[in-house]
């Protein structure tokens, strides 16, 4: 008896916890049962392909919003190349309409609800040759539940995970209500005891691996849960994990700020879903947030410089238009986190917010995600505007590698939504949207947009005399903070009269090694293709040498670090 769990998740680094935990919860049984994982980036053709080389007796589906098309796609195809074998499904997006889904394909059932149980239940029944026996449908709730405790560690064996996310459940469920999220149908609250999760967060510690991202749909919502857990993070840090939360910033308090100010930079990074500062929208999906506090909290965070801190919005939520949104984004915004998403109301099934589409007017695409289209507040002319806003943003700011040219250019807009809105402009009049564009070519594109506002409003230059020297100065130290180009691009300053100033500064490091001690052993010859050196003469107002190294890197931006030398004695060559 050979029962196949099928994972298809949307990108190859992720990996799927629910198959795992499926297998581990199958107990005695579990011999039987076998995992095949693919991605949504491979063929149908290919996945029918290497689930028939298996020649399973009993197929079961992990199905998520991001799979259901490509499974949908393939399922009717499996019955006719492996006829006679049962076909199950569980997850999410079969959960709210089992019977449905199960004549749509023709499925000998599907597990709702938490899925270990009656997947132990699923399994003996085949194996023991009583599957007769099984219901259409599986409930994972009542007596097939098993706590999160009763669930085995799953992750003994990490030869495959080699360079994947590791996925993580401290907790399952979550406090809040919020009308979008299927978490807020399930009150139900079940934690791991914590001396459990540290022995299990050792194994990682351990094994060094690069991220443990944990899926706690709110990780702090319990003090005396999650602050023990953070202190065992921080005093058996390995130097090279690093543990990503989903958490509400606004119930952080000063006994976590005291421990989250020690963590190594790079230990931990933060996920907050702000979603919008309306405050009637937020009083409508239920969102518990106060956003001073949360803004606070994130301000304080950012000031210990050692967290990577993501915040979340959503556009289509209701009761927010095109200009509510532009407040909420630049709200959020003004935080300067290190990732901003810019992300897009999903109907899920089942969900409350599902239940008042029609009173919210709300649009939205047939199959999944189920993505909003349009709202009683917000066209979907917006919608269309704000995926191009979204893209920029991506592009630019998300990806960390722009952050002194966006500083700049920013000075010359009234707020940072109407400077993105500018970008996004300037794409869609160039024909770029669509087209994947070298690093490279988006500092052109940047220089070159940016260069014109800068040049229709030199008046209102921030403090410089000479604000496109400036403007030219900040791309190119942006370019050389995340890599040493190899080819230098032409638009950045010339440096050929800097060329003796720049040989005396490596020489002179390689001799007294007082910028970078850490590469003490490397000689001149050694440092002339390890650092890089900078001349600028506008952005201080004088000339200064920015001397690069990316040898060490900032782990929360992952940019090279930089020291400055000023220049007062140097003078131009000719």
């Amino acid at each position: 008896m050979k029962i196949l769990l099928v994972a298809i998740n949307a990108k190859y680094i992720h990996s799927n916890p629910a198959v795992l935990s499926l297998k581990a919860c199958a107990g005695r049984y579990a011999s039987h049962v076998e995992i095949a994982e693919f991605t949504i980036n491979q063929s149908g053709s290919y996945i029918l392909q290497e689930i028939y080389k298996k020649r399973p007796d009993v197929l079961a589906f992990s199905c998520y919003i991001w799979n259901y098309r490509i499974i949908d796609s393939i399922i009717h195809d499996i019955h006719k190349i492996l006829p006679g074998v049962d076909i199950w499904a569980g997850g999410p997006e079969v959960s709210y309409d089992p019977q449905e889904i199960i004549d749509k394909w023709q499925l000998r059932g599907v597990m709702t609800g938490p899925g270990e149980g009656v997947f132990r239940r699923l399994s003996a029944s085949y194996v023991e040759k009583t599957s007769d026996e099984l219901p259409r449908i599986l409930d994972g709730n009542g007596v097939n539940r098993l706590t999160l405790n009763e669930i085995p560690f799953y992750y003994s064996d990490l030869k495959n995970y080699e360079n994947r996310i590791i996925y993580y459940e401290s907790s399952r469920g979550c406090p809040f209500s919020c009308s979008y999220c299927l978490s807020s149908i399930d009150k139900t609250m079940d934690f791991l005891p914590v001396d459990r999760v540290c022995r299990e967060l050792d194994f990682f510690l351990e094994k060094n691996v690069p991220q443990v991202k944990f899926v706690d749909r709110t990780f702090n919502c319990k003090k005396d849960h999650a602050l023990p857990i953070l202190r065992h993070i921080l005093e058996h840090d390995n130097g090279i994990t690093n543990f990503h939360f989903e958490i509400a910033a606004d119930l952080l308090d000063e006994d976590y700020f005291a421990l989250l100010e020690k963590l190594r930079p790079g230990a931990v990074q933060l996920e907050i879903g702000v979603q919008s500062v309306n405050e009637r929208t937020i009083y409508e999906i239920r969102r518990k947030m106060d956003f001073d506090r949360v803004a606070a909290a994130v301000e304080r965070i950012a000031a210990f410089k050692n967290i990577h801190v993501h915040l979340d919005l959503i556009a289509g939520l209701p009761y927010e238009d095109i200009r509510s949104f532009q407040k909420s984004f630049d709200a959020v915004y003004a935080l300067l986190p290190e990732n901003l998403q810019l992300g897009f109301l999903k109907v899920l099934k089942g969900s409350d917010i599902e239940k008042k589409a029609a009173e919210y007017e709300i649009q939205y695409t047939a199959f999944p995600p189920y993505e909003v289209l349009s709202t009683k507040w917000l066209s979907y002319q917006d919608v269309c505007h704000l995926k191009q806003i979204e893209e920029v943003l991506e592009i630019y700011y998300n990806s960390g590698q722009f952050c002194n040219s966006l500083e700049y250019l920013s000075s010359y807009f009234d707020t940072p939504y109407e400077m993105y809105e500018y970008i996004a402009a300037w794409y869609e009049a160039h024909g770029l949207f669509g087209i994947k564009l070298s690093r490279v070519q988006k500092y052109e594109v940047l220089m070159e947009c940016g260069g014109e506002q800068i040049e229709k409003n030199t008046a209102s230059a921030p403090t410089d005399a000479y604000p496109m020297e400036a403007w030219r100065e900040y791309i190119t130290l942006d370019i050389y903070l995340r890599e040493n180009m190899k080819n230098r691009p032409a638009f950045c300053p010339s440096q050929a009269c800097w060329k003796d100033v720049i040989h005396d500064i490596v020489h002179e490091e390689s001799q007294t090694h007082t910028l970078y001690p850490i590469l003490s052993d490397r000689n001149y010859r050694d440092l002339t293709g390890m650092l890089h050196v900078e001349i600028t003469e506008y952005l201080f107002g004088k000339p200064v040498a920015l001397v690069f190294c990316y040898e060490e890197r900032n782990p929360v931006t992952n940019n090279g670090k930089v020291k400055y030398l000023e220049m007062d004695r140097i003078r131009r060559q000719t």
